[in-house]
């Protein structure tokens, strides 16, 4: 396994992106492996992430039985996207309602690729 320095320097990238306001890579169990978060949104994303954390294996199953690439969820407070980054690790990325979604969306994936040379 390569260092994980490179990890935390593509999660930095992201939640320094316009209204990302954490990226978290996950275990399908739930377990964060690392994550970066913008912390002038504290309790919003701590409520956010819970949800992430209780649900991740849901949409991990949800994902290799459809085989999907991407999932989008708008909750009341956010929107979450989900990427596969390897077959036990998915890259979740929190934005706010403003963000530009399909920008977010080709940074995400750019990310969750090189994060997989990382593992």
């Amino acid at each position: 396994m390569k260092p994980n320095y490179g990890i935390e320097s593509e999660l930095e990238d992201l939640i320094h992106l316009d209204d990302v306001d954490a990226a978290v890579l996950f275990r399908i169990d739930g377990s964060v492996v690392k994550s970066a978060f913008n912390e002038q949104n504290c309790n919003h994303i701590i409520r956010v992430l819970q949800w992430c954390k209780s649900n991740v294996e849901k949409v991990s199953l949800e994902m290799k039985t459809n085989n999907l690439k991407k999932v989008t969820y708008e909750l009341n407070e956010a929107n979450i996207l989900f990427f596969i980054v390897n077959s036990v690790t998915i890259l979740t990325t929190l934005a706010t309602h403003n963000a530009n979604m399909s920008l977010l969306s080709i940074e995400a994936k750019r990310k969750s690729s090189l994060i997989s040379q990382y593992l």
